[in-house]
């Protein structure tokens, strides 16, 4: 007589490459830095307490970033494209370039004022320095208000000069403003004042 037996059926789970787990370790450490310096700032915060914090060793950190500043660029780009998220989800409740270049800026100006963000902000010129700073606009805001200003034009509306050239004029303009949030972010004089400006701006740019 033939004993009946079960099949069990086991499911390997597959296994973790390198790769999978150096962007494991490079996501927490950004996570962590980024934490800390919108706590406590890039100058007070030290590269042991990021690996702390991302439950990591302090080598695994010095393997994946060769400096402190390296850290910071890479939370830098980080938040570059959720600006740009930020900014193109505001622009997207409006149908006319006019009223999408508005929501646009005054999200980033919101932004600026964001507790996990301003201190980021405010520290990256010193700490990155303006060519990078200009390095992450051109890859990843200046292109959208080149392509404001070129449906802008589509529009009828009047762009002041070489469109690119007054798209990269505005940026820094916008940039200089979400600085003057961003420096103090509790504000919330400076930051209507500069909301208002900046909408003043656009009115007499746009119209």
């Amino acid at each position: 007589m033939t004993t009946p037996t079960s099949e069990v059926t086991t499911t390997r789970q597959p296994r973790r490459t390198q790769a999978d787990r150096s962007a494991t370790t490079t996501a927490a450490l950004v996570k962590a830095a980024r934490e800390l310096f919108a706590e406590q700032g890039f100058a007070a915060t030290s590269r042991d307490q990021i690996a702390e914090r991302a439950g990591v060793t302090r080598g695994a950190l010095y393997h994946h970033f060769e400096s402190k500043t390296a850290v910071a660029a890479a939370v830098v780009a980080e938040l570059e494209d959720e600006l740009v998220e930020r900014v193109v989800t505001a622009a997207a409740d409006a149908d006319d370039v006019r009223t999408q270049l508005h929501l646009a800026c005054r999200a980033y100006m919101d932004a600026a004022a964001d507790p996990t963000i301003a201190r980021i902000l405010a520290d990256a010129p010193a700490v990155l320095g303006v060519a990078a700073l200009r390095q992450f606009d051109a890859e990843s805001c200046l292109p959208l208000l080149e392509d404001g200003f070129a449906r802008a034009a589509d529009e009828g509306v009047e762009v002041p000069g070489d469109p690119s050239v007054a798209a990269a004029l505005l940026l820094g303009f916008l940039n200089e403003a979400a600085g003057l949030i961003a420096a103090a972010p509790f504000n919330r004089a400076r930051r209507e004042a500069v909301t208002a400006t900046v909408d003043a701006f656009l009115t007499k740019l746009f119209g």
